[in-house]
């Protein structure tokens, strides 16, 4: 009686702890059921917005975008309207005669010559703005004194009165680098390289395509023996 009484007890107890086990359950699992991981998650979800990632482009490749090629800026002024040139001519230039000593004996050698050269010009005067200067640069050759050979560079700063669309006149100033070949004396067969500057006074006229060029320039400056030339070009301009 006393083992059936125990294995009674045992059923019963065992019965019990099912049947909390299985209460407990029951209440738990609705509960876990509505705060769940799902819907935790859909409330951040819903409250953080979703961002995109677009990867940007390289530094250099900005840049190059805010550059403008090719394109016209109206803030900006042009620099000249450019033309290149070729005129020719004469030359007369006058020479000190010297002693053995570098003395000036008040003659002097006085000779016509010839030259050629290229133009190169910024003209400013043509712009719509109106701007009346010219910068004008020369390379050339001049045969002068009747045994001189003379190559040199030219460069002068013009001011321009425009008559028209074709037309103009220019006063200007400048200097010369010139490297003169010549014989020692007139005397003597030995010859003699001189690099020889000099200022540079100039007028010309400007009948577009064509040019008429007029140059005074003076030598050996601040020296007893100054050379004089003068020169008269004329040409065409491209």
């Amino acid at each position: 009686m006393t083992s059936q009484n125990d294995s009674k007890r045992r059923l019963t107890t065992r019965a019990t702890a099912l049947a909390l086990l299985l209460a407990f359950s029951t209440a738990v699992s609705p509960a876990f059921a509505e705060s769940g991981y799902d819907d935790e998650e859909e409330p951040a979800q819903r409250d953080t917005p979703q961002r995109s990632y677009t990867p940007s482009a390289p530094r250099n490749q900005r840049e190059m975008r805010r550059r403008k090629y090719f394109q016209e800026d109206p803030s900006r002024v042009d620099a000249g309207i450019f033309h290149v040139g070729f005129a020719a001519g004469g030359n007369f230039y006058i020479e000190p005669m010297v002693d053995s000593n570098k003395v000036p004996t008040g003659d002097f050698f006085k000779d016509f010559g010839f030259q050629a050269g290229a133009y190169f010009d910024y003209d400013y005067s043509e712009l719509d703005e109106n701007i009346p200067l010219m910068l004008r640069g020369m390379v050339g050759y001049k045969y002068i004194l009747s045994s001189v050979h003379v190559f040199t560079f030219d460069g002068m700063v013009r001011h321009m009165w425009r008559w028209s669309e074709k037309a103009a006149f220019g006063l200007g100033m400048g200097g010369s680098a010139a490297m003169w070949y010549r014989t020692v004396t007139t005397t003597s067969a030995n010859e003699e390289i001189v690099i020889l500057p000099s200022l540079l006074l100039g007028a010309g006229f400007e009948f577009q395509p064509f040019m008429v060029d007029f140059k005074w320039l003076i030598n050996r400056i601040a020296s007893d023996n100054v050379i004089m030339g003068f020169e008269l070009y004329f040409g065409f301009r491209l």
